[in-house]
């Protein structure tokens, strides 16, 4: 795809989609396309560059995951120690199971971790006292047993960086990571953002017959800086593709072969229900027409990232935008993509053509918990489905599936209906787990 049609594609999507702005960047048969459009900060004349900087959210952690392999590669770590024998921190566990956890479950999601611990101050930004605090919550499940998405298991695996590398968290990234790739680093929690470049604001997008774009800030608690912490461009991470793909000039150097294959294995424990087709350590796979794809995405406030790369023809697609409706975007993208030759892996969730499950309903509800977040799932009145809600104000109707997929209407506001699962204890049948957008809740009581 040439430049000047790629930027008018990029301008076409952000125009329908209500995007401020945007940057895109293609490398593909070893050349590359950069373009951006649009500006920093709606009412604004700052335009964005190829330079500029978007929030990344949890595209960070495809980069803390690739210094924890950087310190495999050089001996100071080993995928499958226990974590407790790096962090003092975990004396302190208050669950047993603590202790099995390793540096794969973390990066795999498959700890069994809470999803979003918080401390009580979002300034608070020593990770050794991050940790501290989250290794007294109960794990969901066995470490090594499903996926659950876990901000807190990322913070944790930043503090195992700096407790090898001896140094904080962002010095280790800069350092060893970010400027041997030619990335001039901007942090937005738990230190000063580094160089001089320009970062977008982050904008939410409010639907209607005519869209109403408003800025907003970027929140990153302190502690939270190793899961979502960076900024960055479409350039820096396909920048971070060229690394994986084996084909920047310093690849070998900065993370051997072996090791890159390491992080990009399927962990088949990973079923990364309702984000991904699978998981690696610390890179999603996502299905294509030509092959599995290798990337993450990234939301933050008023803002998203998305990362692919294919291993077998090297191709690499990065965009980044500064609202909330750049998910929207990213899917008509992809779906452009394909048309014009280039099959970039995304997760398209597809219908379950199961039969409907309207008896033996009891079976399923119950207060369902993941750290502070707790999901009551009851029968509905008619006793043929279920009803689900949360403290947000959630109200949701949930159509049950034989094979216990579920797709959950909202009650309470216009949105398109989101999918999940129930999880069953293989050896007794027992529901143990529900699962919504790649997060697990533990069944804690039933109703």
């Amino acid at each position: 795809m040439e430049a000047p049609f790629t930027a008018d594609r990029l301008r076409g999507l952000t125009h329908d989609h209500s995007v401020p702005g945007a940057q895109l960047t293609i490398r593909r048969a070893g050349k590359r396309v950069s373009v951006a459009t649009g500006v920093t900060r709606v009412g604004t004349a700052r335009p964005v560059t190829v330079d500029t900087a978007f929030a990344l959210g949890s595209v960070t952690k495809a980069f803390t995951a690739t210094v924890v392999a950087q310190l495999v590669a050089q001996g100071e770590l080993e995928w499958d120690d226990p974590v407790c024998e790096y962090l003092a921190e975990f004396d302190g566990a208050v669950d047993g199971r603590m202790s099995a956890v390793t540096l794969r479950h973390l990066l795999s999601h498959t700890a069994g971790l809470v999803a979003d611990h918080e401390l009580d101050s979002s300034r608070e930004s020593s990770l050794a006292r991050y940790t501290a605090s989250a290794v007294l919550t109960s794990p969901l499940h066995e470490p090594g047993r499903y996926f659950s998405y876990s901000n807190t298991g990322y913070n944790i695996a930043g503090h195992v960086i700096e407790t090898v590398g001896d140094m904080k968290w962002q010095a280790v990234v800069e350092n060893s990571l970010l400027r041997p790739l030619g990335i001039d680093p901007v942090f937005l929690s738990g230190g000063p953002a580094g160089g001089l470049r320009t970062v977008a604001d982050g904008h939410t997008v409010r639907p209607g017959r005519e869209r109403s774009v408003h800025p907003v800030g970027v929140y990153v608690p302190d502690g939270w800086a190793p899961a979502s912490g960076l900024a960055g461009s479409a350039d820096d991470l396909v920048a971070l593709a060229t690394l994986h793909l084996g084909d920047h000039p310093d690849a070998d150097a900065l993370l051997p072969a072996a090791d890159r294959a390491e992080m990009a294995a399927r962990d088949p424990r990973a079923n990364a229900f309702g984000m991904a087709d699978g998981w690696g350590l610390g890179l999603a796979h996502y299905a294509s027409p030509d092959g599995p794809w290798l990337g993450h995405d990234g939301t933050a406030d008023g803002g998203t990232a998305h990362l692919r790369f294919h291993p077998r023809t090297g191709t690499a697609v990065a965009l980044t935008t500064n609202a909330t409706t750049g998910t929207l975007l990213w899917a008509d993208l992809v779906d452009i993509l394909r048309e014009h030759g280039i099959p970039v892996g995304d997760h398209r969730p597809t219908t379950s053509t199961a039969s409907a499950v309207q008896t033996g309903l009891n079976r399923f509800t119950g207060d369902y918990r993941n750290g502070d977040t707790r999901f009551i799932v009851r029968t509905h009145q008619d006793g043929t489905t279920l009803h689900l809600t949360d403290a947000t104000g959630l109200t949701a109707g949930l159509a049950l599936r034989g094979d216990l997929t579920f797709d959950a209407r909202r009650t309470d506001a216009e949105t398109a209906p989101f999918s999940g699962r129930f999880v069953t204890e293989t050896a007794t049948g027992d529901v143990v787990l529900m699962q919504l957008g790649g997060r697990s809740a533990r069944r804690t009581s039933a109703a």
